[in-house]
């Protein structure tokens, strides 16, 4: 956890170095009378792990934090309200396997403070659980409607033809011939693989997984996929020693009956129109709201850091 940290630590400290504290408590923006000052822009910046450098990312950056607060307004217009496992979950996207003493560590090498991290950890589970509950509300459709997003994304459901196998790899040719003797004598193959083989999975008994056409070298793909269930194969040569190999299993390519996967193409469909649900939402929020952007500020912001470069 700690290298991860601090590598999206080292991201969000690079943009807090040009600023000028003069023009940091300068309204950038202004929603229905809430100033977004310049000092809060560089805040959520480094809390975003952004580094605004143009006029252009300066403008964008502010109007996702415009669309940022018109949803915590909505949330609080709705009371909307979140548990502690969501919370919870929300920090461990930040900081797998979390730990508050390193993380407070963290925060304070890049000037964040953890208080200051907390409340943007709660505005994001509260931005993303009212986005969720208007979605969800808004995306209705009837099942033949998903019935017919299935057929035009069936391949998108149809699974492709797999194939499970083991290999025993020897490190000469003479050797791997003792072994292919030994196999068809009736010796198991998953217990000369743990005995002989020269590579990691040989303790498993050779056991490669299943695996798609093209998902391992040529070598292995050409021959297991020829293969019979249950089928050994004769010695091949590769770079990396002598195999030989067997087929265990074969799932055959398969297209579901739209019974199989309805829930699956629900939730698919869902993901399909969620962008073009929000941006509508988002647009009336919007234009239902009084908003304000100072360019000049914004600019002045940018200028500083690039004269610090």
């Amino acid at each position: 956890m700690r290298l991860i940290l601090y590598i999206i630590i080292a991201a969000l400290a690079a943009f807090a170095a040009g600023c000028g504290n003069n023009i940091l408590n300068e309204p950038v923006a202004g929603v229905d009378g809430h100033k977004i000052t310049a000092g809060e822009l560089e805040l959520k910046a480094k809390l975003y792990g952004l580094s605004i450098s143009t006029k252009k990312e300066a403008g964008q950056f502010v109007n996702l934090l415009i669309n940022d607060y018109l949803v915590l307004e909505e949330a609080k217009r709705l009371k909307v309200s979140f548990t502690g496992d969501e919370m919870k979950a929300e920090m461990e996207n930040f900081a797998p396997d979390y730990d508050s003493g390193e993380t407070k560590k963290a925060l304070k090498a890049a000037g964040i403070g953890y208080s200051e991290w907390l409340n943007d950890i709660k505005e994001k589970v509260t931005r993303k659980k009212l986005i969720n509950m208007v979605m969800k509300d808004k995306i209705k459709a009837d099942p033949e409607e998903i019935k017919g997003y299935f057929w035009s994304n069936i391949l998108d459901f149809r699974t492709f033809k797999k194939v499970r196998a083991r290999q025993i790899v020897l490190d000469s040719e003479d050797r791997a011939k003792q072994v292919q003797q030994l196999l068809m004598r009736g010796e198991p193959f998953e217990k000369l693989a743990v005995k002989y083989s020269v590579t990691s999975e040989g303790k498993n008994g050779g056991d490669l997984g299943y695996f798609g056409a093209g998902e391992m070298p040529s070598f292995i793909n050409d021959t297991v996929f020829f293969m019979k269930k249950g089928e050994i194969s004769g010695i091949i040569k590769s770079p990396y020693g002598w195999h030989i190999f067997k087929c265990e299993d074969i799932q055959e390519e398969k297209t579901p009956k739209f019974e199989e996967v309805k829930d699956l193409a629900y939730r698919k469909y869902y993901e399909s129109k969620k962008d073009e649900y929000f941006n509508a939402w988002m647009q009336d929020l919007r234009k239902n709201a009084k908003i304000t952007v100072n360019e000049e500020t914004l600019y002045k912001l940018v200028e500083s850091k690039e004269a610090v470069k």
